[in-house]
């Protein structure tokens, strides 16, 4: 059942009808559930597709400790039952109501202005990695959109040069975006090619995979890196920085979903609703003192006395 799961949906992304970012993610899961080993020594994916219940809780808990590997395996199992009882495969499968246990620890982690002059200390202008980091900020895209983008997705209007690309992640709306000087700037320190981002070899790279890699290996040597020595910092961090750095300042659901590809209002207003309760609760505070014989002054900044430090370096 994975085995025609999996070609059915290589067949999928070929017609453009399924990200090859899922087809290798659900690929990593279905490949991990198929080689585990169960109680007898028999590979799972020699058995029969009519697997009991604890089969599958069987399968989450040799991940151990690795609980989000057990979530992204489970989704993958999900998804190919899903497919499969609509051809003849068993229908209900007990891995539906089977859980990860994972408990999601935030999501990447945004850059702060220490990050970014970190980075851009380390990689000088004119290399690729700094490059990356220029086109990763101004388009504030997914990092399986970035090996793609290139010089035929420029555009004119009103005089003005603009980025534009329909992201790869099905379900994305159309991305329309003006580029910006520090994004224009870095490209004259490199020679035109089809793609702005290119390996060492001066080829595009083959895949998102492949560009995640050694974007792995720039960070780690700006030393942006945990107590394991491993990348802390991802694309995927610079996306959800310049997304709170863009609600701080005022921008709507609307204006983020536009700028993001989004098609729906509830991913833009995980954005907007926290700086919005922030200054609802400013607002509340200053007529507080105003109440207790005076307007509170407008420099005080936040009552805790911390200091938000966001990718642009400005700090409040």
């Amino acid at each position: 059942m994975c085995d025609e799961f999996m070609r059915w949906m290589e067949g999928q992304v070929d017609a453009g009808n399924l990200s090859p970012l899922t087809l290798s993610s659900r690929r990593t899961g279905l490949t991990q559930a198929c080689d585990t080993k169960d109680p007898d020594g028999d590979r799972i994916g020699s058995l029969d597709a009519d697997l009991p219940r604890e089969a599958f809780i069987h399968i989450r808990d040799a991940f151990g400790g690795r609980t989000g590997a057990a979530a992204t395996c489970l989704k993958a199992l999900r998804a190919a039952y899903k497919w499969g009882q609509d051809r003849g495969y068993p229908a209900n499968s007990p891995v539906f109501g089977v859980k990860s246990g994972h408990k999601p620890k935030g999501g990447a982690t945004s850059w702060s202005a220490e990050d970014v002059e970190r980075f851009l200390k380390t990689h000088g202008p004119g290399t690729m990695a700094r490059l990356w980091f220029c086109l990763a900020y101004s388009t504030h895209g997914r990092i399986g959109d970035a090996p793609f983008l290139g010089p035929s997705n420029e555009a004119l209007h009103d005089g003005v040069r603009y980025l534009e690309w329909q992201p790869r992640k099905r379900g994305s709306a159309f991305v329309s975006i003006p580029l910006d000087d520090m994004l224009a700037e870095e490209l004259k320190s490199h020679a035109p090619r089809d793609t702005y981002l290119a390996t060492e070899y001066g080829r595009p790279f083959a895949s998102a995979g492949s560009l995640d890699n050694r974007v792995r290996k720039w960070i780690v040597a700006a030393g942006l890196v945990g107590d394991d020595g491993k990348a802390n910092r991802s694309q995927h961090g610079i996306r959800k920085g310049v997304a709170e750095l863009m609600a701080e300042n005022g921008a709507t659901e609307y204006e983020l979903m536009s700028a993001f590809g989004w098609t729906e209002a509830k991913t833009a207003s995980v954005y907007t609703k926290k700086f919005q309760r922030r200054g609802a609760a400013a607002a509340a505070s200053r007529r507080l003192a105003g109440a207790q014989g005076g307007p509170r002054p407008e420099n005080r900044g936040p009552v805790s006395g911390l200091r938000l430090i966001k990718i642009t370096g400005k700090s409040r």
